[in-house]
Formats: structure tokens, C-alpha cells, sequence
């Protein structure tokens, strides 16, 4: 028998890539979601960007237990732009976290901890501005529902800039007195950090709440070009009048201009004293 439609549930409201679950008694961000972007040293500024934002999580079950054998973890973003803008369809990517029950181990760079991965921010312009912190730091949470499983190994490479993985409580063993090229050391995932200073610069919204301010941006532009559109037509009828009769427009404008507002404040003046008498 089909179950009636009840609008008073929410989970029949929200569509499910736009639904905020829990997992484990701990609540999970929707599948998508939009980043307000702000610089970071003007947080209190107009945004700078906005990126789209999809979270995929995959788990594969051991038949025998139902535990969690195998999982990975995809965050892909791309840059919202104007169809027009000069970032057209560039600035997008991907990071990636894996979790394998037999290899005892979890990456936060790859979703197979048998394979190394890649981390790069290919968002051009938007450098030193938290997002790829905010990124990694999703992986870093994702990984320690596994505390007691190892981290796989990262390369720490020159084009990485120092102290971006150390914020999430890896340590390094440099090959240089400059610190841009290492190998982090052995760690559990019980032991990552998880930060939260991108949310200096950087908003999260659903979808829907992104959609309506959009609207309401829209809708408040119309009503406002319809009001300059009545004023341009009633500063041009204003005009037309000058032109057609400028003798009687001259009078008019003077008279509303300094001769009323004078003889308005006689007669107030009058008023006031027929009153004190």
C-alpha cells in the first residue's frame, strides 16, 4: 500500500542531494552545497568568488561483520561565474581521502590507500584564500572515524606552501633547510587536527538558500530599474513642459520653489501669534 503524501515531514521536502543527514549520531553536510568566497584580509568586503561544492561518500561492507571494509571520499568544487565572466568554466578540481579496513590505513590524498594521490587547487586568482584548507579539512574529518588506522604517507613538494598540511597535525622530515620538500611521518588519524579558520573568510549555504537569495538579488534589481524607469519618464514629461511652455514652467518652479515655502511660513507665523494673543 502507498504511503500518502504528509507535508509535514521534512525528508519529503528537501531534495536529497540538498538534505543535511546523520551518521553515527553526528550530523553530515548536504551533498552540495556553495561556498561564499571573501578575501581574507577583507572579510567584512564583498565576495570575491563562489564555488560550487559536491560531496560523494562510497562504503563497501564485509559480508561477515557489516563493518566498513573499504570507503573513499570525493570533494569536487568548480568557480560559479557569469556566463560571460572572464573566468568562463575554468577553476575546478577535486580532493579525494580513502579508507581501506585490510591495508589498515587511510589517505587523505588519494580515495585507494594503495596509490598515491595529488593535492592541487587549480583556482587561479584565488591563492592563500583558505579553500584548499577548507577542502583538505573536510577529508581530515571524514578520516578520523577511523582513529586508530594509520595515515598514509604524504610527499611534501615545493609547490605546496609550509604549513599547510602541518595545520592538520602532520609533521615533516625535510630534505632541505627550506622546508619545501619532505615526508610526513608516521601518524594515526585519531591524531589529525581538524581546523576551522577558513570559516573567517568562507560561508557555507545550501543550495536552495543560495537559489533564493539569487531571486530575491534578481527581483529587487527589477523593482528598482522599474522605479528609475518611472522617474527617467517623469524628469522627460517635466522636460517636454519646460520646452513647450518655458515662461509658465519658470513661474511654477519659483513659485514651489522659494514663494511657497515663504508664504507657508507667514501664514504658520500668523497662526502662531493670533494664538499666543
Amino acid at each position: 500500500m502507498a504511503q500518502a503524501y504528509n507535508p509535514d515531514c521534512p525528508s519529503l521536502m528537501i531534495l536529497p542531494s540538498f538534505r543535511q543527514d546523520r551518521r553515527g549520531g553526528k550530523s553530515v553536510k548536504p551533498r552540495i552545497q556553495v561556498l561564499e568566497i571573501r578575501h581574507r584580509d577583507r572579510p567584512d568586503g564583498e565576495p570575491i568568488a563562489w564555488l560550487l561544492v559536491e560531496r560523494e561518500e562510497t562504503y563497501v561492507r564485509d559480508p561477515e561483520d557489516n563493518s566498513v571494509s573499504e570507503a573513499s571520499i570525493r570533494i569536487s568544487y568548480q568557480r560559479i561565474a557569469a556566463k560571460h565572466s572572464r573566468f568562463g568554466s575554468s577553476g575546478k578540481g577535486e580532493f579525494q581521502g580513502g579508507y581501506s579496513k585490510r591495508f589498515n590505513a587511510v589517505s587523505l590524498t588519494s580515495s585507494s590507500t594503495s596509490s598515491e594521490g595529488v593535492v592541487c587547487l587549480g583556482l587561479a586568482g584565488l591563492e592563500g584564500q583558505r579553500i584548499g584548507t577548507y577542502l583538505m579539512n573536510e577529508i581530515v574529518e571524514w578520516a578520523k572515524q577511523w582513529p586508530e588506522y594509520s595515515v598514509n604517507s604524504i610527499q611534501h613538494v615545493a609547490k605546496h606552501v609550509y604549513g599547510f598540511y602541518e595545520q592538520f597535525g602532520l609533521e615533516f622530515d625535510h630534505a632541505d633547510t627550506y622546508r619545501q620538500e619532505g615526508q610526513s611521518r608516521p601518524v594515526q588519524a585519531g591524531q589529525l587536527k581538524t581546523v576551522d579558520t577558513w570559516k573567517q573568510n568562507i560561508s557555507e549555504h545550501t543550495m536552495l538558500d543560495h537559489l533564493a537569495d539569487v531571486l530575491h538579488a534578481k527581483e529587487f534589481a527589477s523593482y528598482e530599474l522599474e522605479a528609475r524607469n518611472r522617474a527617467c519618464d517623469s524628469l522627460k514629461e517635466e522636460l517636454l513642459r519646460a520646452k513647450e511652455h518655458p515662461f509658465w514652467w519658470v513661474i511654477k518652479n519659483v513659485y514651489s520653489t522659494y514663494i511657497g515655502p515663504v508664504l507657508l511660513a507667514l501664514l504658520v507665523t500668523v497662526v502662531w501669534l493670533q494664538i499666543k494673543k
